[in-house]
């Protein structure tokens, strides 16, 4: 059955790419919906691979599905790893934006987040930071690509910023969250040595092997079955997981 999943998913992705992104391109939409969530273009801050995954409906597709597999009305959703304010926004309009508290550490995309906010009608609590051990600050390297930048240097011409870092642990305690949504671009080692998980009964989210390495998402995911969450296999990809304690 997966496999037949698969190849319907591939063919689905190929006639977006073929049919849908050619038009796209000679339209030049100002601005897109993913799953009914508007996003705004801005193609001068948008790489080209970015650029198709939002005009062919593609961007955190597979984050968002896992996301509303279990999001609940009495949820609290801590997110780190902003983006665009996609997952944020489908959040804030489930729940209420009251109860979605979203981190992103790369103070460029601040104008790019309150865009799409304005053009959804949220107003989840956005913060521009680090989370991390203990409060302070740190590094931050910016990749031309926003949305490769990462606590950790890929590129020799990443730029380093210094942001501001809050204590994970704290802000856990002071919201209480329910629901984890982690795509910080490998920094989940480093945030996650020291983790307490709290009232945390769910987890979204995407590893990455090709930045740290399958030694540090095996440290990773031991973190999280040590505090006895566990993957939910029949919907969870390769990267994009879904985990879930009781």
């Amino acid at each position: 059955m997966s496999k037949i999943r698969s190849i319907i998913s591939r063919a689905i992705y190929n006639y977006k790419r073929d049919v849908i992104l050619p038009n796209r391109l000679r339209n030049n939409p100002k601005l897109v919906k993913v799953q009914g969530i508007k996003i705004p273009i801005i193609k001068e801050r948008l790489s080209a691979p970015m650029l198709e995954l939002l005009y062919i409906g593609h961007y955190e597709k597979q984050e968002l599905k896992l996301v509303k597999h279990l999001l609940d009305k009495n949820d609290i959703v801590m997110e780190l790893g902003t983006g665009l304010g996609l997952l944020s926004s489908y959040c804030a309009k489930t729940i209420g934006s009251n109860r979605v508290f979203t981190y992103e550490a790369n103070p460029a995309l601040e104008s790019y987040i309150r865009q799409t906010y304005q053009l959804n009608k949220v107003a989840p609590n956005l913060a521009i930071c680090l989370l991390g051990e203990g409060a302070g600050e740190q590094t931050f390297y910016v990749n031309q690509s926003l949305f490769s930048s990462s606590t950790i240097q890929r590129n020799a011409n990443d730029k380093p910023v210094k942001v501001p870092v809050k204590s994970f642990n704290e802000e856990i305690y002071r919201i209480n969250p329910t629901f984890l949504i982690l795509d910080i671009e490998g920094g989940e080692y480093e945030l996650l040595k020291s983790a307490d998980f709290h009232t945390i009964k769910k987890i979204v989210i995407e590893v990455h092997p090709h930045v740290i390495g399958d030694e540090k998402v095996d440290f990773v995911m031991s973190k999280f079955t040590n505090a006895g969450f566990s993957v939910n296999e029949d919907i969870s990809y390769s990267q994009e997981l879904l985990l879930q304690r009781d």
